[in-house]
């Protein structure tokens, strides 16, 4: 049940920040090689996107290095899936297991 209750968290955390928060203009532009008329490296809308996942590990851990290892591995898939590797439904299992593993860090 501890598990639960820190894994849930996280991933509710992370469909606010992949679907509430993140606006359909971050989640073109963070592609490579998007069409967008935006002049901005995909690489920092990426970074930007990415690095709010790192904050909201933190804030629901309290440990730096997840919240770093989550913003890498995070960076990571979605790359992946934007150069279309695999759907977006292989993306959030992806998502879900590195959230398992945090929380079994934390427990």
């Amino acid at each position: 049940m501890y598990f639960l209750e820190k894994l849930i968290p996280l991933i509710l955390g992370h469909f606010v920040a992949d679907f509430a928060i993140q606006t359909d203009t971050v989640a073109i532009n963070k592609c490579p090689n998007n069409n967008s008329k935006i002049n901005i490296n995909w690489a920092w809308w990426m970074s930007g996107h990415v690095s709010l996942h790192g904050l909201i590990v933190f804030l629901i851990t309290g440990n730096s290095y997840l919240a770093f290892a989550e913003a890498i591995i995070h960076f990571y898939i979605d790359y992946l899936k934007c150069i279309g590797k695999f759907n977006l439904l292989v993306d959030q299992i992806l998502h879900i297991i590195c959230k398992m593993i945090w929380t079994l860090f934390i427990i």
